[in-house]
């Protein structure tokens, strides 16, 4: 299993007319956790970019648990629960106070530049399963 954990001061605009953070919000901070569990493994998600492979948002699941609200500070821990290949899953879960607030998945498929789906260059597939093999 590969995790990390980042954290995140919540915004006026991500609020709605009831106060509470608007639900689509969830996500963008679920894509920053996804980058600090990528390159906390040692890969550069821009530099993959530029070499013409990308890891799109193919499906993506929120399970709504307690409302954050404006000045909360949440806690978004992410992890690769399963041995990642050509589709990556990843798991977030989000607090504040020690409190779930949500439950979120996303799920990711290596493709090149045209959009097609690939195997992932050898490289990065190495230093994937390298670290979840070591982190079990």
């Amino acid at each position: 299993m590969i995790k990390a954990k980042t954290s995140q001061k919540v915004r006026f605009a991500e609020t709605d007319a009831m106060g509470v953070v608007y639900h689509a919000n969830y996500l963008p901070w679920c894509e920053c956790a996804r980058l600090a569990l990528i390159e906390g493994v040692g890969l550069d998600y821009a530099e993959m970019s530029a070499r013409g492979f990308h890891l799109p948002v193919v499906e993506a699941h929120v399970k709504y648990r307690r409302p954050a609200k404006f000045g909360d500070t949440v806690e978004i821990e992410s992890a690769i629960v399963e041995r990642p290949g050509v589709k990556i899953k990843i798991e977030y879960r989000i607090t504040a106070n020690s409190v779930l607030l949500a439950e979120a998945q996303t799920v990711h498929v290596f493709v090149n530049s045209e959009g097609l789906p690939v195997k992932p260059p050898r490289e990065y597939a190495d230093v994937l399963l390298k670290a979840f093999d070591e982190n079990p």
